[in-house]
């Protein structure tokens, strides 16, 4: 019986700047991000919510610690914590990754939910840029939501869903096959619709292309393993599952590009949670692994529409297999009887829109969109850039092999107010939107209400003066002569239904402690 398919995003941005010699992109990262927690008020004296890195284990695996380079915890000063974490009282985390701002969304039940969660991540940035003119004036922050910088480098925009602990262990230590021939074929294939495009090749297999579908491909060097900054696998296999591991597992999938449209990202979240489910259930496991995985996500990307070699000498298209991931989930809906995948109608009649506007899109030969009757250039990332370059190609009389189209790209990503393409392209309705904007900007001050999110968010509210330690695991609070920590380890408790009565009544975390640990 499936569980719900809780997901979260984690973004890492793009950070480029100028205006003080010698700033490093880890110094205006940590700018970033301490500017916007003084400038809501949880960056003070007497607010010191330290991140606890006591449940982050980067390198231990899931298949066992032979396979990680260390088990050990992280351990961070606590100063240095304080400059690059802010636990925000929306349920996210904002903070310095290595170079990067990276913002992770609050746990969510739903993909539209979710997008919304990291569309509000967009606005804290821009944010976070005005707070930080604020402190430095004269310092030109520019941040890009994509995942490549055109110098050989990637970034990641990783998913998180939650799993049953026995399913996951099945599909991934056990009986890794079970992965290979009902998840993985998916993942490969579903960039024909959520890949965010990208010009030119980086790897072996696609330094002769002209466009790409996906940031990511280029950079996918493995099915299966621990890392995330080299050897990148489809499937990251970090033991680090943020809740109780006798339950619960987290799927960490690194593969993913960074959507600016919301019809992607909605598509692309919610079609891998039907599929989880399905998988969950043992739905209709029709055979479908691919010879080689790593070769078929870099053919997709490149190719396009190229059937791809399966494990079983036939051969299938990209389209021809999420096809059959679609009807399979229609057929799921007819009958399932575990967890509900929110919105699951929709995101099937949505997955069914892209398949079919996939099929009846044509091209020129320079790649050029000639029809398009299903306006995916309004819906898909990679469509959008096509007519976009097309526009420009033809308009200036330009061939693929010029730097200005790598420009093009990376201002598609650019989330500043203005300045980026894509937002450009949005504010003259050439973006289908299918989020509300209401419901955006709610979850930028604001947790999502149906899990453990609501509990952590609305303490970093009520409470910052008492928190001492946050994580996605518990909150710790500091009572002076004792400090008590409340475990969050079900993403499913902890709910406004739960809380809110009580989160209302408390004058202080000792009054909440003690409306949920009655004494005697």
């Amino acid at each position: 019986m499936s569980i719900p398919k809780v997901v979260g995003i984690e973004q890492e941005y793009a950070i480029n700047m100028k205006g003080i010699d010698g700033m490093s992109p880890f110094q205006a990262s940590c700018l970033l991000v301490n500017s916007y927690a003084r400038k809501i008020g949880i960056r003070e004296p007497r607010a010191r919510m330290l991140w606890d890195y006591g449940h982050e284990t980067p390198y231990r695996d899931i298949r066992g610690d032979l396979f990680g380079k260390k088990a050990g915890q992280e351990i961070v000063a606590e100063e240095e914590n304080l400059k690059i974490n802010a636990a925000l009282p929306n349920g996210a985390r904002f903070y310095t990754d290595h170079a990067h701002p990276e913002y992770s969304t609050p746990e969510c039940l739903s993909a539209r939910d979710v997008v919304a969660c990291d569309k509000a991540g967009e606005i804290i940035l821009r944010e976070s840029m005005a707070a930080g003119r604020e402190v430095l004036p004269s310092l030109e922050i520019t941040i890009l939501k994509n995942n490549v910088d055109y110098q050989g480098h990637s970034y990641g925009c990783h998913e998180n869903y939650l799993m049953d602990a026995a399913v996951h262990e099945e599909c991934f230590v056990r009986n890794p096959q079970k992965a290979l021939q009902c998840l993985v074929p998916f993942l490969v294939t579903r960039q024909i619709f959520a890949g965010a495009g990208k010009v030119g090749g980086e790897s072996s297999e696609t330094r002769d292309a002209r466009f790409q579908l996906s940031q990511r491909a280029d950079f996918m060097e493995a099915v299966f393993g621990l890392e995330t900054m080299y050897a990148r696998p489809i499937v990251n296999t970090r033991q680090e599952h943020h809740a109780d591991p006798a339950r619960f597992r987290r799927l960490h999938l690194i593969l993913g590009d960074a959507n600016m449209n919301e019809f992607a990202s909605v598509l692309k979240i919610g079609a891998t949670q039907l599929v989880l489910q399905m998988v969950e259930d043992g739905f209709g496991e029709e055979d479908l692994t691919l010879a080689d995985p790593v070769k078929g996500i870099k053919l997709v990307s490149a190719k396009f529409n190229t059937p791809l070699e399966l494990a079983d000498g036939r051969r299938l298209t990209p389209l021809a297999i999420q096809r059959k991931f679609l009807e399979r989930a229609r057929q799921f809906r007819g009958q399932e009887q575990g967890a509900v995948v929110p919105d699951a109608d929709l995101i099937i009649d949505w997955w069914e829109d892209a398949l079919s506007g996939l099929e009846q899109l044509k091209l020129s030969e320079d790649l050029s969109i000639e029809d398009d009757p299903a306006h995916l250039s309004t819906k898909l990332d990679w469509a959008a850039k096509l007519w976009l370059f097309g526009r420009y190609r033809k308009g200036n009389a330009r061939g693929w092999n010029v730097a200005d189209l790598r420009v093009l790209d990376l201002q598609y990503h650019n989330i500043s107010s203005g300045e980026g393409i894509f937002g450009r392209l949005s504010d003259q309705g050439l973006t289908e939107r299918i989020l509300d904007e209401d419901r955006i900007q709610g979850l930028v001050t604001g947790p999502p209400e149906d899990t453990r999110a609501y509990f952590r968010g609305k303490c970093i509210e009520r409470f910052r003066h008492e928190i001492y330690t946050v994580n996605w695991e518990a909150v710790g609070f500091d009572h002076g002569e004792v400090r008590r920590v409340v475990p969050l380890l079900d993403p499913l408790r902890g709910t406004r239904q739960e809380f809110e009565e009580k989160m209302d009544r408390a004058r202080h975390s000792r009054e909440l402690l003690a409306m949920i640990h009655p004494a005697g």
